[in-house]
């Protein structure tokens, strides 16, 4: 996803690298429609707040739907304030695909029912949908867990051919639906970075990770910072959840790189790697069965920015060398 920062005013220019369209289309929708415009050193500008006007004029322009997941029966017929609250979120244009889908969701909610934790940790909240499928676990089974969401919650702005929607203040859409469904005294969120959560993770967190959910930055390294950030949190016999896990449908190979190299072949963990519907973006379920100690060095290496240094250097070789 594209996202957005403190900018007010955009450039067509600018625009056009965003959308991934031509310039021209944008400058002859925004005249065609009457979209209020600047004209900032003899380029055509709009304001933020037009932004939402001007992408659904595009779309309507280029013949572009939106699409949406499909709810399953069991969901339209539950009536619990979670349930009520997921069905409206998944009408909302910016969805579809970046948030889970219902069945994806579902199985989270059931694998909390069955683990129990009482530390739920999310890297990636995106607009809380997952936030509430995890927190939604826990209220089913009342526990008295808690689920701490990460995620930087800068606007979501459209790319296509997969980001259609478009969404300013993330957090206050989260915010508001866990409210809507009734899970606020399940949830914490945290606008930050998630390796700034890593370095300072016991002044948030005051017991060990049983349940730690991975969906934030998805390249290689962010994927693998993540893990190693908050793999030494993760008490043994806890869950570490990776989604995205199959580049050939999400297009990350982050996940991926993590399992192969990471979790594949060692004897510290359980892996099972899950299929998804409608779209096999895929799910990996990781049990932490023992300590491994040249992880746990390295995260602590990358906790204190260390790692980054040595990693092809003669000691980072060797520590990579002596897992396998």
């Amino acid at each position: 996803m594209t996202i957005l920062n403190e900018k007010e005013v955009f450039s067509t220019k600018e625009l056009s690298q965003l959308f991934q369209l031509g310039q021209e289309d944008i400058i002859k929708v925004i005249t065609e429609k009457h979209i209020a415009q600047q004209n900032i050193n003899g380029e055509v500008h709009i304001k933020k707040d037009e932004l939402e006007n001007l992408i659904n004029e595009l779309w309507l322009s280029l013949g572009i739907s939106h699409q949406y997941y499909e709810i399953p029966e069991h969901l339209k017929n539950c009536t619990s304030p979670w349930a009520v609250t997921l069905i409206k979120m998944y009408q909302d244009k910016f969805t579809y695909p970046d948030s889970i889908s219902p069945e994806q969701g579902d199985f989270l909610r059931a694998l909390v029912c069955n683990v129990a934790p009482k530390n739920i940790l999310e890297i990636g909240c995106f607009t809380g949908v997952s936030t509430i499928w995890l927190a939604a676990g826990l209220e089913q089974i009342r526990s008295q867990g808690t689920v701490h969401s990460v995620d930087l919650f800068n606007d979501i702005i459209p790319v296509l051919p997969y980001h259609r929607g478009y969404l300013t203040n993330p957090l206050e859409y989260a915010q508001k639906s866990v409210d809507a469904a009734q899970l606020s005294h399940r949830v914490k969120f945290y606008k930050k970075n998630s390796q700034e959560v890593g370095a300072k993770i016991h002044e948030f967190l005051s017991e060990p990770i049983d349940f730690l959910f991975i969906d934030g930055d998805h390249t290689v390294e962010g994927c693998l910072n993540d893990f190693m950030l908050f793999y030494p949190h993760v008490s043994v016999g806890g869950y570490i959840i990776l989604h995205d896990i199959n580049p050939k449908y999400c297009g990350w190979y982050g996940p991926r790189y993590v399992i192969d190299k990471l979790i594949k072949k060692s004897p510290h963990f359980d892996l099972l790697e899950i299929k998804t519907n409608p779209i096999n973006y895929g799910i990996a379920v990781i049990r932490k069965l023992a300590e491994d100690r040249t992880l746990l060095l390295r995260g602590q290496l990358t906790k204190v920015g260390i790692w980054q240094k040595i990693k092809d250097k003669p000691l980072g070789k060797f520590l990579r060398k002596i897992r396998k």
